[in-house]
């Protein structure tokens, strides 16, 4: 049976700008270079005045047990 492991990342939304405070597309590409897919993002913190951040989720396949 396939096992999977998950790991978040969050990344800070600019209250001002509404925009990204890190580059979410290098962080997503750095993490696919480590073999972790991305597989989508949530908003986890959503405040009446709007979204704080986001989160990246990631998956890859835990190795087999020998």
């Amino acid at each position: 049976m396939v096992k999977y492991e998950y790991k978040v990342v969050n990344v800070a939304i600019s209250q001002w700008t509404s925009r990204a405070k890190s580059d979410y597309l290098k962080i997503i590409n750095d993490y696919g270079a480590q073999g972790w897919r991305f597989l989508q993002f949530a908003p986890p913190k959503v405040r009446p005045r709007g979204v704080k951040g986001i989160d990246l989720i990631f998956e890859r396949v835990v190795p087999a047990e020998e």
